[in-house]
């Protein structure tokens, strides 16, 4: 891939995984636990994100055509999907398709929230999971996924990051701006839904076009 669809694919997920409404709903979480707990619960995060977003990107289309969907219906699909979630991002609200307050609930009860429900479906939810999906079916080659695989390490090791400093940066930043590059980010998601649904909705009534 060049140099301007890689950018585009990291700024794509970026957007997707909403660093910083995602680092409130971790602050939440985790607000009861010591320091050393949350640090520890943000690199176990880290590493299941890379496992999720790289086996996504290699066997995800497989696991669509194994069950029969083809990309076009799941592209048309995953736009409707993204369309929700940035509908309540512009509201400043967390969209219950990637996260429920029953995911609150059942954090509680477990000894590690790093997986389920942080890194799935908090961070990397449908709208990144379609995203990676749908770019690895527009760039098959070998060495494109291998370059979509090492940016999914770099985003993975900054949203660790992100959660490893969690409580300076909230300080620094506050939960004011938070909000508002939220709706942008809301804003940008709604755009790359109508895209995809325009695409998928092409795609499978040539009539359409």
């Amino acid at each position: 891939m060049s140099a301007a669809v890689t950018i585009k694919f990291i700024v794509a997920m970026i957007v997707m995984m909403n660093p910083f409404g995602s680092l409130s709903i971790f602050l939440e979480l985790t607000k009861k636990l010591s320091r050393k707990m949350q640090r520890s619960i943000a690199l176990k995060c880290g590493l299941a994100m890379v496992i999720i977003m790289v086996v996504t990107v290699w066997s995800g289309e497989e696991l669509l055509s194994w069950l029969g969907i083809t990309i076009p219906s799941f592209r048309f699909a995953g736009g409707i999907i993204l369309l929700i979630i940035g509908l309540s991002m512009l509201q400043s609200k967390e969209s219950p398709v990637s996260h429920t307050p029953a995911d609150d609930e059942a954090a509680h009860d477990r000894d590690s929230i790093a997986i389920v429900p942080l890194s799935l479906p908090i961070i990397i939810g449908p709208g990144a999971i379609s995203t990676l999906i749908i770019w690895a079916n527009d760039y098959p080659l070998f060495l494109n996924k291998v370059e979509m695989s090492g940016s999914c390490i770099l985003l993975a090791f900054t949203m660790c990051m992100i959660l490893y400093f969690g409580h300076p940066i909230a300080r620094i930043v506050g939960m004011s701006v938070i909000k508002v590059i939220t709706r942008i980010m809301g804003m940008i998601i709604m755009s790359l839904a109508v895209g995809m649904m325009a695409e998928g909705a092409t795609a499978l009534i040539p009539a359409l076009n």
